[in-house]
């Protein structure tokens, strides 16, 4: 018995010492960290300030030839540089590669060209797309590649720009993080910034909506200068690009939607034209509900709002924030701004794109009635632009700050 312990725990042993270490490891400096990729059209500027000549033969040194389909897209990278002891302290932790092709996986090995290193794209935190690619192309085929590698997490960020994705990547952060990373980390906060469609924008939502055939918004992001922001939405029918829709859009779905969780709603003041008061939505309770009667389909949404007056501009001296008359007044106010906002979004999406921003329509439609649903399906894109929605909102202040 003492024998078959003793040759047991020598098994053991013997398994421990092969189970031990990383038999895969690798050095972090024998790694290229990829933070930020951009997509942009193979003609698109290689750096600001190149005469013709130069870009010419940059673009000929950095890509390959490519028997088979043509040039197409630029792609480009971010690369995390590693801290070296002679580096110094404004010097950029981030530089940015290229190549142009058209399989992005092709140009992902080609750039090995241009690396001392392997790349990796597991700390991928960005993706950011050129609108002039997608005016091409659908977007299936630009996510195609980042979808089936599996390096790719679900979590990265997908952003559509109006401008040069590249330049996007060379940017230098104020705080001098790297790029790749302040990207990724301005729609953090977006339940807090109307402006920003942030909900289920990162890749994974991305693939299944285009899995399942649904409506995409991705959140719009420009440079100017030394000037990044991200406001606004890219529209998708399905994989098509249709156009972009402005903040206030934005904040008029996210109302009428509920997805807000701490919005800012700003109006004139009711006495005081001309004068801004604003309300600080801390919960809300909204429901949107279709109905049919007979051949007629419609929606109500339904909006209760609760929350703090957070800022007055208007005369104090003649208004009291402790009258229960004056604040129904401004409650009034607030919903009547809602209610024009949440319209705003329905014109913008129903009329003007003729789309149903993430399929939230149909999905509604689906759910309450199915039968419906089942014989108007195929002619929802026709039918959705002339379905009506009544809005209906109220307004709670419960508080008025720490000063009256």
């Amino acid at each position: 018995m003492a024998k078959k312990k003793i040759m047991g725990v020598m098994v053991l042993c013997c398994l421990c010492l092969l189970v031990a270490g990383c038999w895969d490891r690798r050095e972090l400096q024998d790694r290229n960290f990829v933070l930020g990729v951009a997509i942009d059209m193979a003609d698109a500027g290689v750096q600001p300030g190149l005469d013709p000549e130069q870009e010419l033969k940059v673009k000929e040194t950095e890509t390959f030839v490519q028997p088979n389909g043509r040039k197409r897209y630029r792609l480009s990278l971010q690369l995390l540089k590693f801290a070296t002891g002679g580096a110094g302290k404004d010097e950029s932790s981030t530089y940015v590669i290229s190549n142009t092709g058209e399989s992005f996986f092709e140009m992902v090995r080609d750039m090995l060209g241009q690396s001392s290193r392997s790349l990796w794209f597991e700390h991928l935190q960005v993706i950011i797309i050129s609108d002039a690619v997608l005016k091409q192309t659908g977007l299936a085929d630009i996510v195609d590649f980042f979808k089936r590698d599996s390096e790719m997490r679900s979590r990265i960020k997908v952003y559509v720009t109006p401008g040069t994705a590249r330049s996007l990547l060379e940017y230098e952060p104020p705080s001098k993080e790297a790029g790749g990373m302040y990207l990724a980390d301005l729609i953090r906060l977006h339940s807090r910034n109307n402006h920003i469609a942030g909900s289920r924008t990162d890749l994974g939502y991305t693939v299944g909506y285009l899995d399942s055939k649904s409506n995409i918004l991705l959140p719009r992001i420009e440079i100017a200068d030394k000037v990044v922001k991200l406001g606004g939405s890219a529209v998708f029918k399905k994989d098509k690009f249709v156009g972009y829709v402005d903040g206030y859009a934005i904040a008029g779905l996210k109302f009428m939607y509920g997805t807000e969780e701490s919005a800012i709603v700003a109006t004139d003041c009711p006495d005081h034209p001309g004068h801004q008061m604003a309300f600080e939505l801390f919960r809300d309770d909204t429901k949107l509900t279709p109905h049919v009667e007979g051949d007629t389909i419609y929606f109500t949404v339904d909006i209760n709002m609760y929350g703090n007056l957070g800022e007055l501009q208007c005369d104090t001296r003649q208004d009291d924030t402790l009258d229960p008359q004056y604040i129904r007044r401004l409650e009034v106010a607030f919903a009547e701004e809602i209610k024009q906002n949440v319209l705003y979004a329905d014109r913008v999406f129903r009329k003007e794109m003729q789309v149903d921003s993430i399929s939230r329509f149909a999905g509604k439609l689906k759910a309450y009635e199915p039968k419906t649903w089942a014989k108007i399906q195929d002619q929802w894109d026709e039918i959705y632009p002339t379905v009506p929605l009544i809005v209906s909102v109220n307004v709670t202040i419960q508080k008025v700050g720490s000063h009256k």
